[in-house]
């Protein structure tokens, strides 16, 4: 049943974060993208973070070697709201960054931005490294730990060190993004309670022609679960 739910496919944005980049300098040493997406509901790693529509406003400030950036969600109805902040080094395909995840419990939470203290903080700080080759190896592999923060297993007041795990393959087929992806759960930790996997499914990513003048971004995704036992279809649009 799965197999065949996979096979459905939808439409996709531009590129991931979906806009517009505008240049820093006439010798392209700099990109300055600025994004807005809006999401059917926002998915992490397998799971519904907010389960109504979400407006995910972006902007990162990329070189040839580092790139850094803030990534923002607030949910429709108000109860899901995240700003991040980035910074990573890339080379020859391969990239090492750290990722400051601020999850408040909603927009009119109290919490404050710059509190780090152990137990309260609401922040998430999560050390990537990532390879994603070329069309001749379209194979894109992740793995993600938490650090610090907002991780505590409650049993032990100690860290988990959640850590993830992602391999996916993908394509380009006339401008559309194509990726098929599966998400593992190392060991018991935020991600679930025993080493599992966590987030499958296909991804795609592409845009439409609007009056022959502009391009909107579409993406769609179909994920699943298996330890949590749901399926979900997401959409978005660039604006």
């Amino acid at each position: 049943m799965r197999a065949k739910v996979f096979i459905l496919l939808a439409f996709l944005s531009n590129n991931i974060f979906g806009i517009e980049k505008t240049e820093i300098d006439s010798a392209k040493t700099q990109l300055l993208t600025f994004t807005v997406d809006l999401m059917s509901q926002h998915m992490w790693r397998g799971y519904a973070i907010s389960t109504v529509p979400t407006i995910e406003p972006a902007a990162e400030l990329s070189t040839k070697y580092f790139t850094g950036g803030i990534w923002g969600a607030l949910s429709a109805d108000g109860d899901y709201f995240e700003i991040d902040t980035y910074l990573k080094a890339t080379y020859s395909g391969f990239s090492l960054g750290l990722y400051d995840y601020y999850c408040p419990a909603s927009i009119s939470s109290k919490q404050s931005f710059f509190s780090y203290k152990k137990n309260t903080t609401k922040h998430t700080l999560d050390l990537h490294a990532e390879y994603k080759g070329n069309n001749l190896f379209p194979v894109r592999i992740m793995v993600a730990t938490m650090i610090y923060g907002d991780d505590i297993n409650k049993t032990t007041n100690k860290n988990f060190y959640s850590t993830y795990a992602e391999l996916a393959v993908f394509s380009n087929i006339k401008n559309i993004y194509l990726e098929y992806f599966m998400g593992f759960n190392a060991y018991e930790s935020y991600y679930g309670n025993k080493p599992a996997l966590i987030n499958t499914g296909i991804k795609t990513i592409g845009s439409i022609n609007v009056f022959n003048k502009s391009q909107i971004g579409l993406q769609a995704s179909i994920i699943t679960n298996p330890l949590a036992n749901r399926v979900y279809l997401v959409f978005g649009v660039s604006l």
